[in-house]
């Protein structure tokens, strides 16, 4: 998994700052030709963020392969921490302020 994160790192959509691509698309498959296929196996939710590959869905709990934290909440929330915590890929700029004076 750590060369398909390296792969990622030097993925397009994240130096662009754009959302990443599902799995299934060919973009993916393209990252994912970093293992064999046999590897991935099990890992990842079809047509889900590329993302969903480093977490295992058990009901409403969400684990990270990657650190081992588990939040309990929706696949969506856990990719987006993935995302922003792990990689520092932050697509989403919301623009408009929240709390006080803070901008998202």
């Amino acid at each position: 998994m750590r060369d398909l994160v390296v792969a990622i790192r030097a993925s397009q959509f994240l130096i662009d700052n754009k959302l990443e691509p599902n799995i299934g698309s060919y973009a993916v498959v393209d990252l994912m030709a970093v293992a064999s296929g046999k590897r991935w196996r099990g890992y990842g939710t079809k047509a889900k963020s590329i993302y969903s590959l480093f977490i295992e869905v058990d009901g409403k709990e969400c684990k990270f392969l990657w650190c081992g934290d588990v939040q309990k909440d929706k696949l969506q929330r856990a990719v987006g921490h993935f995302r922003a915590k792990h990689l520092g890929h932050g697509p989403f700029h919301c623009g408009d302020v929240h709390v006080g004076d803070e901008v998202w």
